[in-house]
């Protein structure tokens, strides 16, 4: 019978679509508990149970379709008294449908939220914390806004400077010393004037962009602004610099706060490890005045992953995923910057 057989497709269906519920229920629980990326790692496989990870929406996606040709065959023929039960009929279809479907989101924010534990442990990262000394005197909300007030950088909008989302690392140089490093994202708008089609009238346009980048505690070097990208600086670095190597005026914009330190500082070796940094890094590199602090800011997304998780459809899959993807932009900044400490 027809009505047996859908009977039997909404049982498998339901089925279905409870063991993906029981798998995220299970990834979320691991993500919690896991010490370690390799305990991650082991916790996923063997996998006791079917390995879905993607909802069974046929029936829906069916429902929709034929109520949506039972309200196109309305439209033939409004007046009908037949054709407006197919109309009556179709949304009704229609909105079983929308009640039956399963959306994919929190399965994209089961694996997200995997990926991003898998991340802190295998790159030691502590996300949305401090450095620890700070803490004894500030919160992370005035934190954030205390670093954003000691670089220009980070007023490079007119309407809005947000830092959205950063972390803290440690990463020991050549030397051995250990430096506590926050890695962040930094989001500017800015509103200009634009001219309209006629070109007599002015209206405002919002332009928002993203930069990344990273903060790192316990350097030697003050007072120093470098960038690549041919840009001045705000106060205070408005001291302008000039090497011997016509190259590397050309390649960067050096600044300072005192010429007498930048006279001091500024030896040819370290000029050209700069240099060489910011050649490979391309972006902005300044040293604060007074505090031992550093920040490298560019484009490159430090928190973007090697892999794609929308491919991602079963357990197996994001074993694959989280043993095999890695932060590539980051671990080139690590690098680099180890190199010039």
């Amino acid at each position: 019978m027809p009505i047996e057989n859908i009977q039997h497709s909404i049982h498998i269906r339901r089925k279905k679509n409870q063991l993906v519920w029981n798998n995220l229920a299970q990834l979320w629980e691991i993500g919690a508990q896991a010490k370690s990326q390799q305990e991650l790692l082991d916790r996923l496989h063997p996998w006791n149970a079917p390995i879905s990870l993607r909802f069974e929406n046929k029936l829906p996606i069916l429902l929709g379709i034929i109520g949506l040709i039972l309200i196109l065959l309305f439209w033939l023929a409004p007046a009908h008294w037949a054709l407006q039960l197919c109309l009556l009929l179709g949304g009704l279809l229609i909105f079983g449908a929308f009640l039956c479907y399963e959306s994919s989101r929190p399965i994209t924010n089961a694996i997200q939220e995997l990926e991003q534990q898998a991340l802190a442990l295998k790159y030691q990262l502590a996300f949305n914390s401090i450095p620890r000394h700070e803490q004894i005197i500030f919160q992370p909300v005035r934190f954030i806004a205390q670093i954003k007030q000691l670089f220009p950088l980070f007023q490079q909008g007119n309407l809005s400077n947000d830092i959205r989302r950063y972390a803290l690392t440690h990463w020991q140089d050549e030397q051995g010393q250990t430096h506590q490093v926050m890695l962040f994202e930094y989001r500017y708008v800015s509103e200009i004037q634009v001219q309209d089609q006629n070109g007599n009238k002015m209206r405002l346009k919002e332009i928002e962009k993203f930069l990344w980048g990273a903060i790192v505690f316990g350097v030697e070097l003050q007072g120093l602004a470098l960038s690549s990208q041919r840009k001045s600086f705000a106060y205070p670095y408005t001291q302008p610099w000039h090497t011997s190597d016509i190259q590397i005026n050309r390649q960067l914009n050096i600044y300072g706060t005192d010429t007498h330190q930048m006279a001091r500082q500024l030896t040819p070796a370290v000029v050209l490890k700069l240099a060489n940094f910011l050649n490979v890094q391309p972006g902005d590199l300044l040293f604060h005045p007074e505090q031992k602090i550093l920040c490298y800011v560019g484009s490159q997304n430090l928190f973007q992953t090697s892999s794609n998780y929308k491919t991602i459809q079963d357990i197996s899959a994001l074993r694959g995923h989280l043993r095999t993807f890695k932060l590539p932009y980051l671990e080139q900044l690590q690098r680099h910057l180890l190199q010039l400490l």
